[in-house]
Formats: structure tokens, C-alpha cells, sequence
């Protein structure tokens, strides 16, 4: 068959590879879904009668994606299963749940429902759930599941558990396993051990596995997401093949010459020719950062000014402003809403005023318009999935970016990967600022910049100096009056 216009060489790889289980590594911008979701159309012919496909996503946002997609491609939605391990599961604890240990009308339970444990407490005990096969939990962790059981609740991570308690009985893993025949895994690296211990049970008896995704890209550890299961793939599922995307179609050459860079001289392939700008810019304090940021989000968008003749550069879509911390996100949210600026942040959907499982499933995921003229501001956690012409990566400081302060500490090489994953979201300007005083949580700190900022070649940058701002005088001074 002759390899189709709209994939590259080693995409159509991907897509026609026959054989054992298949790792997909995808770098950036590298056609990672559209790939994917070819590849799941080109399964489906090959179905018999009773059996289906599972495809797995990391949020719900993206299986809605990869659907449409595939209603496009001609895939009938009887022939796939699309959804979050999360929805997956417990459509299975649903199915077979007089083969578990839950009550018949078990609810699971959103943070908002929780009361009597502090919000740390509660992120420990997840980070348990999420990273250990045999639990040994303490006294507060037993109370936990105590109190969840008496109401009749488990949590998003017992989700998981249980499902997993569930697939030890063969009665309920043989048949699915014959249902389902192929199963493919979106966002592979940001698995956990429970989700790995999942598709080693879902995959035997010459069930295919596909997973794609990138090691460069594992930012969720602190949610239990374990990076080493990526690279041990060829070893959990054996025998595999390991395939590779290597074309970026998304960022000019120098932004991805410069993001590699930061990763320790990994580069992608660019495909395309567009002309990059990368420019650092050091403020005196953070104010004068989100001042900075601000205003110049002004100047990309042409002016505010009713009566000016300039034509606007970009959009306001166009731009997202990323930080390390929420805490960052006020500074600039108050410089934009001086200069009249619309702007939008990542929220998490209001808690539905009637139970049910596909409501509850969306409850743990932020939503954001798009396709609005509104500034995105969001942290880099929550940018990975997205990109935009045009990125602001505020904070860019020794202790924010790798994350190191009193009682917050990241993992150094995971903070490495996150700002990877920030720089890789933009596609033609990048923005990264710093600021040599910062006020955060009633403290002013003395900032240096981050040290990630050297690891890219002098040649790649463009250094920009604060500007002093003239008042604006006049009746033609209020902003967006156009908004």
C-alpha cells in the first residue's frame, strides 16, 4: 500500500507496523495523535465479529479528540473503546460488580466531598494509591479508607485498585481479553505503576499493545507517574519494537534547536521554516515582570488603541503566559487587567448537582476555551497537550525552575522535562523572563536565574531590556474599548 500524503515516512512506520507490541517514542510536534489514531483505524478491518479495540487516554479532553477523529476516519464507535483508564475502569468495576468487594450503589468520591483530612494528607495517601502495589498505609491512610467505605465511596485512585483486583479473576480478564484484541495507550510516560500492572494482565494471550508518548515529557511524578516504565517497555512487554518520531511540525528551527538544548542536546527534525525568536528579559522585581509581560502582549496585539492604525500581529488566542506556580499567576493577571487585556484561566468544571459517573470523571480535569480571543495563562503542568505562536514562561528563577523552596522540591531532572515541555508549546516567539526580586507567600526573595537558561547557546538568544512606559494621556487612554 502506498504510504498516504498526510504522514511522513516514519509515521507510516508507525502506522503499518505488523508484529509485536509497538513502543512509539514521539517527540514534540512530531504528529503523535494524528499517528495514533491512524494507526487505530488501520486495526480496525482487521476485527472479527465480537471484538473491539481499547484505546486509552490520560484525560478526557483527548479521548473526545481522538473520537472525532476516528468518526472521520470512518471508525463506527461500536468498533472502539475510547476513554481515560479512569472511565475504562470503572465502567468495568460497573459491569462486573457482583465480582467485587464494593456495595451496589458505591459513589466515587471529588475532593469537594471530603472532609476531616488536610489537603497534604490527602495528596500522600494518593501518592500511595498511585506508586504502590502492596499497601502498608498509616494510621491516617486506614482512617481514609475507613471513612470513604462507610459512605459508600472510593476515591479516583481506588478506581484503579479495584479494577485491578478485578482482573485477577480470570472469569472477568479472559473474556475482555478476547473482546478486545488491540489496545493502544496514549501519553505512555505518564503511567503509573498500578496502570502498568493493568495492561500486563489486559495483554496477554496475544493481545497487541501500542503505546506512544516521550520520555521528555514525564512530568507527573509527584502524581505517581513513574518515567523508568517508559524505558523498561522492551522488558514488561516482550517481544516489542521500538519506533521513533523524529519530525517536529510545530516549532521554528531555533526554538527547537534551543529547547533540545536544554534536554542535553537531544533534536528533533524541524519541518518547518518558519523564522523563531527566543528572548530572555530580567526584571527588577515581579511586578515589573508581569509589567513587562504584560505590555508587550500589548505591543504583539497591535496597540489597544481605538484610533490606532496599526494592524494587530497576532490574536490574543495566540498567547499563553506559563508559570511554575499558580501563586505567579496574580502579578500578571493584574498588569493584564490594567491595560484591559482579556484574559482566561485553566478552571476545573463546578461540581454537577446530580451524581453521575461521566460527570464525576470530568471533575478532575481543568478546562479552557479555545479558539477565544483571550490571553491563556496556566501553569507549565497544565500547557502540556497545547501550543501557541506565541509563549510567556514567567519565573524562569534558580528556586522556581528546577522547583526548590521551603516545602516545595521537585524533582531536579522532572523540573527539567517540565520546562522542556514549556519551551515546546511555542511555536514561532518565546518569551522567558525572570525577576531579581520576587514577593511569594509573604516573603521577598532574592532571585538568580534559573539555571536552565545557560544551558542554551548564546547565538539563540535575544536579550531585551526593561523599558520605562510613558503615561498614556488623554481621552484615548482607557483600554479595549473594542472588547
Amino acid at each position: 500500500m502506498q504510504r498516504p500524503d498526510d504522514l511522513n515516512e516514519s509515521q507510516w512506520q508507525a502506522v503499518r507496523h505488523e508484529g509485536p507490541h509497538l513502543l512509539i517514542t514521539a517527540g514534540p510536534g512530531t504528529g503523535k495523535t494524528h499517528t495514533l489514531t491512524r494507526r487505530i483505524a488501520r486495526s480496525v478491518p482487521s476485527l472479527k465479529s465480537g471484538e473491539a479495540i481499547l484505546a486509552i487516554t490520560f484525560t478526557n479532553k483527548a479521548a473526545r479528540q481522538m473520537q472525532e477523529r476516528l468518526t472521520a476516519l470512518g471508525a463506527a464507535r461500536s468498533q472502539v473503546f475510547i476513554g481515560t483508564f479512569h472511565a475504562f475502569c470503572l465502567k468495568l468495576l460497573r459491569d462486573h460488580l457482583e465480582h467485587t468487594g464494593l456495595p451496589k450503589d458505591f459513589k466515587v468520591a471529588v475532593p469537594e466531598d471530603i472532609s476531616g483530612f488536610d489537603k497534604e494528607t490527602l495528596e500522600r495517601i494518593s501518592l500511595i494509591k498511585s506508586s504502590q502495589l502492596a499497601l502498608e498505609g498509616d494510621g491516617d491512610f486506614k482512617a481514609y479508607q475507613r471513612y470513604l467505605r462507610q459512605n459508600n465511596w472510593i476515591d479516583f485512585d481506588d478506581i484503579l485498585r479495584e479494577a485491578l483486583i478485578l482482573l485477577e479473576d480470570e472469569a472477568v480478564a479472559g473474556p475482555l481479553r478476547r473482546r478486545f484484541r488491540h489496545i493502544f495507550v496514549d501519553e505512555y510516560q505518564d503511567s503509573n505503576i498500578v496502570q502498568n500492572a493493568l495492561l500486563k494482565i489486559l495483554v496477554r494471550d496475544g493481545v497487541l499493545l501500542t503505546a506512544i508518548g516521550d520520555a521528555n515529557q514525564s512530568i507527573y511524578g509527584f502524581r505517581g507517574s513513574r518515567v523508568e516504565l517508559f524505558r523498561r517497555f522492551e522488558k514488561d512487554f516482550s517481544p516489542s519494537t521500538i519506533l521513533t518520531l523524529q519530525d517536529n511540525y510545530r516549532s521554528a528551527p531555533s526554538l527547537l534547536k534551543a529547547s533540545g538544548q536544554v534536554m542535553g542536546g537531544i533534536q528533533l527534525l524541524a519541518g518547518l521554516e518558519t523564522e523563531g525568536k527566543l528572548v530572555i528579559h530580567q526584571a527588577a522585581t515581579d511586578r515589573a515582570e508581569a509589567d513587562y509581560v504584560a505590555h508587550h502582549i500589548e505591543k504583539l496585539i497591535g496597540g489597544m488603541d481605538m484610533n490606532t492604525s496599526r494592524r494587530a500581529v497576532r490574536s490574543l488566542g495566540d498567547i499563553a503566559v506559563l508559570y511554575r506556580l499558580n501563586a505567579q499567576r496574580h502579578a500578571v493577571a493584574q498588569a493584564l487587567e490594567h491595560l484591559g487585556i482579556p484574559f482566561q484561566t485553566a478552571q476545573k468544571p463546578k461540581k454537577p448537582q446530580e451524581y453521575s459517573d461521566e460527570a464525576i470523571l470530568g471533575q478532575s480535569e481543568e478546562e479552557m476555551e479555545f479558539n477565544v480571543e483571550k490571553v491563556s495563562l496556566m501553569s507549565l503542568h497544565a500547557a502540556k497537550g497545547l501550543e501557541f505562536p506565541v509563549v510567556f514562561i514567567m519565573g524562569c528563577e534558580k528556586n522556581l525552575l528546577p522547583l526548590d523552596l521551603s516545602g516545595m522540591k521537585g524533582d531536579p531532572e522532572e523540573e527539567r522535562r517540565l520546562f522542556y515541555v514549556g519551551m515546546t508549546r511555542a511555536k514561532e516567539h518565546l518569551f522567558l523572563t525572570h525577576a531579581k526580586r520576587r514577593q511569594l507567600f509573604g516573603r521577598t526573595m532574592i532571585q538568580e536565574p534559573s539555571p536552565f537558561l545557560a544551558d542554551i547557546a548564546e547565538d539563540l538568544k535575544a536579550y531585551e531590556a526593561a523599558r520605562r512606559q510613558a503615561p498614556k494621556k488623554g481621552p484615548d487612554a482607557a483600554q479595549m474599548k473594542l472588547f
